[in-house]
């Protein structure tokens, strides 16, 4: 078979098809098949919401790794088990062998997959952004905004101070309506109402909920797009097709903000967890905490409360 004779989603699906029969032809149990069609049909997804790539010889070890940390960040609980990353990694490897193993070209897919698995810990520690990570960030953010002022500069700025400083769920901030946000009755002490209030319809928990913003986080973004948006348009959507934008497709133009404001990490769920511990930092306070992430259990919480080896060394001196 020619490795690639369309575009990347029909060259997928034709592949796809061709490994299923193989693997209908094999001594594999109805268990496995079941597994390997939902990895691969989610990495089916995964390429169909992405515009990094456009044809199959150009899926590198990166691609594989953001699919699958994209998954991990989907999950129910937010991470994987090594085992699990490990299945993942083998079921993509089987896939991709094959197509290395029987197209014509003779390309190969076998270095991709010489990847490091890391599982998570026992005691799981929380990954988040320092200060100075935030700063280039939103620094990198702002200068975007002002420089160019383009349409995904605004998206993007708008769906990362959410999480960064609202502490919502990328899944709550594709969702989002410009009539779900709204001035807050609560004041400062100089009597001046200084927030937002966000009104979440779908939660993690199923339930509407409300979260805090301040009004100069987002104010600049809050505006560009009540000029070009109805109240009730979902806010982030692609100007390609003017759908919803996909959570795999933000994840990528994110990570792609993080390197070039020159933060060597990855993940949406990272600013959430930064909104955490920032606010954790500052009140002292896991009822606060709890309260701003909205979570229906405190030991959820409870990971913020852990001291940071800077924070000892401060009460030190």
């Amino acid at each position: 078979m020619k490795l690639e004779k369309s575009d990347i989603n029909s060259d997928y699906a034709r592949w796809l098809k061709s490994y299923k029969r193989d693997l209908r032809y094999k001594d594999v149990s109805k268990n496995t098949l079941i597994l390997y069609n939902r990895i691969l049909n989610a990495l089916e997804e995964f390429i169909k919401n992405q515009n990094e790539i456009t044809k199959l010889s150009e899926i590198d070890k990166e691609f594989f790794l953001d699919f699958i940390e994209t998954q991990e960040e989907n999950s129910k609980n937010g991470s994987f088990a090594k085992k699990t990353k490990q299945l993942y990694v083998s079921v993509l490897k089987s896939f991709f062998v094959y197509i290395s193993d029987n197209n014509d070209e003779f390309y190969t897919f076998e270095n991709e997959f010489k990847m490091p698995i890391k599982g998570a810990t026992k005691s799981k520690k929380v990954k988040y952004l320092s200060d100075k990570e935030v700063e280039k960030i939103v620094n990198y953010l702002q200068d975007r905004v002002k420089s160019k002022g383009l349409y995904y500069d605004y998206i993007y700025s708008l769906g990362i101070k959410l999480m960064l400083f609202g502490g919502l769920r990328i899944s709550e901030v594709l969702q989002l309506k410009l009539e779900n946000i709204s001035l807050s009755q609560l004041e400062d002490e100089n009597g001046v109402q200084d927030m937002y209030e966000i009104e979440l319809k779908e939660t993690k928990s199923g339930e509407e909920q409300t979260a805090l913003i301040k009004i100069i986080d987002i104010e600049d973004e809050i505006i560009f797009f009540k000029n070009i948006r109805e109240k009730d348009e979902d806010i982030f959507i692609s100007k390609k097709n003017g759908n919803r934008i996909d959570r795999s497709n933000y994840y990528i133009g994110a990570k792609n903000i993080m390197k070039k404001a020159g933060v060597d990490k990855k993940g949406l769920h990272i600013y959430r967890h930064t909104c955490a511990m920032q606010l954790y930092r500052k009140s002292k306070d896991i009822l606060v905490t709890k309260e701003k992430l909205r979570h229906s259990d405190i030991k959820t919480t409870m990971i913020y409360a852990k001291a940071e080896k800077s924070d000892i060394a401060k009460a030190m001196r």
